[in-house]
């Protein structure tokens, strides 16, 4: 199950909540005020592609903007 990130519209905190994917527009439960008058953020993801030779992690992407630094946003 993806775990996604919610803003409370009375409160302004932000939080996680992990649900299946059919559930993502549904209205969460701010642990902070109990609203439920919340809506999902859109969250980078990171996405592990293996290991190089001394075991590190190595990513996929080459940018920090989540166009994979094709792209020439200046936000890498």
């Amino acid at each position: 199950m993806p775990l996604y990130e919610y803003r409370c519209n009375d409160c302004a905190s932000v939080f996680e909540v992990l649900r299946p994917m059919a559930e993502r527009e549904l209205a969460a439960v701010c642990p902070r005020c109990e609203s439920r008058a919340s809506m999902p953020l859109i969250s980078r993801i990171t996405v592990r592609a293996g290991a190089d030779a001394g075991g590190e992690a190595v990513s996929a992407g080459g940018g920090g903007c989540g166009c994979g630094g094709s792209c020439a946003c200046g936000a890498n």
